[in-house]
């Protein structure tokens, strides 16, 4: 397949496209309740409250979520969960306009955004089946992941900017828009007969059902099961990096935000480099040795910035090296990142690509704030500093991958079932 035939696919496009916006909305989104949660308590653990709360409610409702789903028109279910955002947006709006805004309504406001994203996110993931043939996902996938990278970095970026030149309100009227246009372009996606007519509502005895038929696909298909433990072990191993950026800056490398916004930057572009990659590798080459080999690589990373940081003195060669470092892990992450979407996408069914994704997302999450308490009571218990603990986190995730590459990827035992 070659990249015009992908583009030709309308269908894609639109979803792509839709997909790329959306995830601008979602970094304007991010910047702008941060501000405003600043801005009303003048206080960071209100922040680290919305975070929690954010983070609990995706990992504690999604698999919850999947089966009402799975039988769901999905089209419908990813036009009014943008067009909900919209109307949260413009509520937000509406309360901050007339100074009723606090810190509880953002808190109601972040529930309910994460009540939203638990319906879109099963959804956006079984549509993509329906947009492209099997033949098609690798490319389709590793260019959709690539993209919405590259809107996240640029969202980011620009959020800021819109917020400091056209204040809150009007950067709340443009977050609001930014979700509808989503919306109109999901809107134009043709969907198959049978999912366009599908209009099934379970409830009662019948979800439950389709809620355990959910985890019971997912623990009786072996492979699956390995599949959700790599991206549990993908997870957990970059908490280190991203939940200890500010004390990499300061203590390491005796900076400020700029060392965070270059390490952020670099490794955001080379997880967009890694996924492109991906699409033109050698289809022999996209197996478990792939992933063992980019996971080492991560121990490696944090092993080399502590090198770095206790080694090298100059602070433009800290830089450059670090820039060089961060890229090369970042296209590390966007190959192992990429492999498992395209996994899941190939292997699980239509009929359970909603519920087995939502249980995914869940088991995947849920790590992350487990390791993030585990690493906070490593920080206060032991008397080293921050670079000796990333030779100790390096060292650990080199191992761990190398296990997982026996456990993860040995052959399936007589009986055990495959897709």
């Amino acid at each position: 397949m070659n990249k015009h035939e992908l583009y030709h696919n309308h269908n894609y496009v639109y979803l792509l496209t839709s997909n790329i916006i959306n995830r601008c909305g979602d970094s304007l989104d991010t910047i702008l309740f941060t501000w405003l949660v600043y801005l009303l308590t003048n206080s960071a653990g209100w922040s680290a409250i919305i975070f929690g709360i954010n983070q609990a409610t995706s990992v504690i409702i999604q698999p919850f979520i999947g089966p009402l789903v799975e039988n769901m028109n999905k089209k419908k279910v990813l036009v009014l969960s943008d067009i909900a955002r919209v109307l949260l947006v413009l509520y937000i709006l509406y309360v901050y306009t007339q100074n009723m805004l606090s810190p509880l309504i953002l808190v109601f406001m972040t529930i309910s955004i994460s009540l939203i994203e638990a319906f879109h996110m099963p959804a956006g993931v079984a549509v993509i089946q329906h947009v492209l043939p099997n033949e098609h996902y690798d490319k389709g996938v590793s260019v959709n992941v690539s993209c919405t990278k590259i809107a996240v970095l640029v969202g980011t970026g620009l959020s800021g900017i819109v917020i400091s030149s056209f204040g809150i309100g009007i950067s709340l009227a443009i977050d609001a828009l930014i979700f509808l246009i989503s919306a109109l372009l999901i809107v134009k996606i043709e969907f198959p007969v049978q999912e366009e007519k599908k209009t099934n509502r379970i409830i009662g005895r019948e979800y439950l059902i389709s809620l355990r038929d959910g985890f019971s696909y997912v623990f009786d298909h072996k492979k699956l099961l390995k599949l959700c433990f790599l991206c549990i072990l993908i997870n957990s191993a970059v908490v280190p990096f991203d939940a200890l950026l500010a004390p990499i800056a300061r203590e390491m490398f005796s900076g400020d935000a700029k060392i965070v916004s270059l390490l952020s930057v670099s490794v955001t572009i080379g997880t967009i480099l890694g996924s492109l990659t991906f699409a033109k590798m050698k289809e022999e080459k996209k197996n478990n040795t792939l992933v063992t080999f980019c996971g080492i690589v991560l121990g490696v990373y944090y092993v080399f910035i502590a090198f770095v940081s206790k080694y090298i003195a100059n602070p433009i060669t800290q830089k450059l090296l670090l820039l060089i470092g961060s890229i090369i892990i970042g296209a590390a992450l966007g190959l192992m990142i990429t492999y498992v979407q395209v996994k899941f996408v190939k292997e699980v069914t239509k009929e359970y690509i909603g519920r087995v994704s939502a249980i995914r997302f869940s088991l995947t999450y849920a790590c992350a704030p487990v390791v993030s308490f585990v690493i906070s009571i490593i920080y206060k218990v032991t008397v080293v500093d921050t670079s000796s603990l990333f030779v100790g986190f390096g060292i650990v995730i080199i191992i761990l991958f190398l296990l997982a590459n026996k456990i993860t990827f040995s052959p399936l035992k007589k009986g055990d079932k495959s897709y």
